[in-house]
């Protein structure tokens, strides 16, 4: 869905995950198909790492830790919330990296004949626009 100028700067905990999913569904993709994994989809889990931080450190989106902001504080600051808050925040970060790898794994699954339809396309066309790709779910 397209948002207005005034919105484009909101987005909600659900979008924010269903980023994470797409941004691994290359992965999940590679590993589902050639039982493999390569360097391709780098910049993808950097991404989605960095998303998942911020969900945890920056917007307060972790039910373990609460709406807390621990970006940009100094080490002495984040102590104040407890011994081990630096490993609270990275089991938290992986939790939704895990879910999100594991909700796009199951998507895969699920939707295995359109995955291998689209990759056939793609080594026809090499591009598939937005018309396209929604053809593939059609009927569902």
């Amino acid at each position: 869905m397209y948002k207005t100028d005034e919105d484009k700067y909101y987005i909600s905990k659900t979008e924010m995950k269903e980023k994470l999913i797409a941004l691994l569904g290359g992965r999940a993709a590679e590993k589902l198909v050639l039982d493999d994994i390569s360097t391709g989809a780098t910049n993808d889990i950097e991404v989605a790492t960095k998303i998942a931080r911020e969900m945890v450190t920056k917007y307060g989106m972790s039910d373990k830790l609460g709406p807390i902001d621990f970006q940009g504080k100094e080490p002495y600051e984040i102590q104040m919330f407890g011994e081990n808050i630096g490993d609270k925040i990275g089991e938290e970060v992986k939790k939704l990296i895990d879910e999100a790898y594991e909700n796009a794994q199951k998507l895969l699954i699920a939707h295995r004949d359109k995955l291998d339809l689209i990759a056939q396309t793609l080594l026809r066309q090499e591009k598939v626009n937005e018309k396209e790709f929604a053809r593939f779910f059609e009927g569902e």
